[in-house]
């Protein structure tokens, strides 16, 4: 399948550009001032950071089963947070589609075929979109910043664009086959038939439930950064510490750079200088949040996809 072969030939050049990404910003900002802000950052906070980083991924995961679970497909709580860990490894793949390897594995275990698959996974990216975008929203009605308006406003339309096209089958089956046509986009994505997967996940009440499972999963997310902002001696308030992660994570994602590398220590970075922090601190900060996010999240993925093809 594409998922392995982009697993093997992505990981390792993507792992090295972070790394000298990270390298460049710490010779910048003073390897010094930044060494000892790790130093003197406070452990224990760190402790509590990844801590509820994997309280967030438990919720998430039960939305990957409440969805699993609408489509009358049940597999056992461990199995669900295996193959959802498992989505993980390939997280930092543009717009995180690399994700779409679970269709892989609930296709080889459970036998569920990518009509059901697909639409679930797919769904997931929706909420994920959908819930970071209200967190946004409502953290301008406290701190309004343009850039995070900005956001909102091209997030919106995305959300709006993708919901008619997944709730209505006509409209969703014209747009795949104008899709299968080209070559790069029909080898990543997996093979399936429009169905009422999509009718069914796309009700209101599935929707309102994917949408409140998935505020609360990204509302744990900001709350571990916003503790990780405090290991290091920085309280901006959790709201505008929200609004920073969320806005830098989502310029990141949308510009389909693998894993938003540059993209979002770069936002981040800027949003943080802007707020009066050293730039050393400001580094020190970006650099453990993606290390506790994304790198952390795609670390245990790696090791769970091992349980995965077991």
């Amino acid at each position: 399948m594409s998922y392995f072969r982009l697993m093997k030939g992505s990981i390792v050049w993507i792992i090295l550009s972070s790394i000298i990404l990270y390298v460049v910003i710490i010779i910048f900002s003073d390897i010094s001032k930044i060494s000892e802000q790790f130093i003197h950052a406070k452990i224990e906070l760190v402790f509590l950071v990844f801590g509820i980083v994997v309280l967030s991924h438990i919720i998430k995961m039960f939305r990957q089963k409440e969805l699993l679970h609408m489509l009358d497909e049940k597999i056992t709580l461990k199995q669900n947070f295996v193959i959802y860990l498992a989505g993980l490894s390939l997280i930092f793949t543009p717009g995180g589609i690399g994700v779409f390897i679970k269709a892989h594995f609930l296709k080889q275990k459970f036998d569920i075929e990518n009509d059901k698959s697909f639409p679930v996974i797919f769904l997931e990216r929706f909420h994920d979109l959908l819930g970071a975008t209200t967190i946004i929203f409502a953290s301008l009605v406290i701190s309004f910043n343009w850039l995070s308006a900005s956001l909102v406003v091209i997030s919106s339309f995305l959300v709006l664009g993708i919901y008619l096209l997944i709730s209505n089958l006509d409209v969703f089956s014209f747009v795949q086959k104008k899709l299968s046509k080209i070559k790069f986009v029909a080898e990543k994505l997996p093979k399936f038939s429009p169905n009422d997967s999509f009718f069914i996940l796309t009700r209101p009440k599935s929707m309102t439930k994917g949408w409140l499972i998935s505020i609360a999963g990204w509302t744990l997310d900001s709350l571990a950064v916003y503790v990780g902002f405090l290991a290091f001696g920085i309280d901006l308030g959790y709201v505008l510490t929200s609004q920073i992660y969320f806005t830098s994570l989502g310029y990141g994602i949308l510009s389909l750079i693998p894993g938003g590398i540059g993209v979002t220590e770069g936002i981040a970075e800027y949003m943080l200088v802007k707020q009066g922090l050293a730039i050393s601190v400001a580094s020190s900060i970006v650099i453990f949040t993606r290390l506790a996010t994304i790198w952390f999240a795609t670390s245990v993925g790696i090791i769970s996809t091992r349980f995965a093809f077991k």
